[in-house]
């Protein structure tokens, strides 16, 4: 029903998991033609109200990615997280997830005509070129170059936060872990 066939996802946290500084987000968008797009982008602690956590931002990623999909989107949706896809997809429950992100989704779903339509795919994470040539990645899941791409942006978002914004947020965590 339209252009876009695949949507690709991915999150990380900047620094250790849960992050007190922030994550990052990207996706990919495929089309019929084998043409692409995505963006990144970076979500900050208060955006989601406390330390941010890869689970976080694997569903912020998916969820941006869904609001860009057109109405009638009946494509594939693919992901490295089995909780992000579980929780969309599969009725799992949403601990830990800003009620905000769930008030997205639930408008997602209701949005998107074909939603039981909507395929998903559980990828495998972080391949090495071998396993891209192959296709195959660990335990046997698929692997792509557009999650890839994702997981490259998440790195290159959560970089420049670093380099721009985020110098001197070590030392100011540490000068309130002092207060507590």
């Amino acid at each position: 029903m339209s252009d876009i066939i695949s949507l690709y996802a991915d999150g990380g946290v900047i620094g250790s998991n849960p992050s007190a500084i922030g994550g990052t987000y990207a996706y990919r968008l495929v089309l019929a033609n084998g043409q692409a797009m995505g963006s990144s982008g970076v979500v900050a602690v208060a955006q989601i109200g406390g330390p941010v956590t890869n689970n976080q931002t694997e569903m912020l990623a998916l969820l941006e990615g869904l609001k860009r999909l057109p109405d009638y989107f009946d494509g594939t949706v693919y992901s490295d997280s089995q909780i992000t896809l579980g929780r969309i997809f599969l009725g799992w429950k949403w601990k830990n997830i800003p009620s905000w992100m769930h008030k997205t989704y639930q408008e997602q779903r209701r949005r998107l005509s074909y939603w039981n339509e909507i395929q998903h795919v559980l990828l495998a994470g972080h391949p090495t070129k071998a396993h891209l040539a192959a296709g195959i990645g660990r335990h046997g899941y698929s692997v792509s170059e557009h999650n890839v791409w994702c997981d490259h942006e998440c790195t290159k978002a959560g970089e420049t936060f670093m380099t721009n914004v985020g110098q001197n947020i070590p030392s100011i965590q540490l000068q309130m872990e002092g207060m507590n």
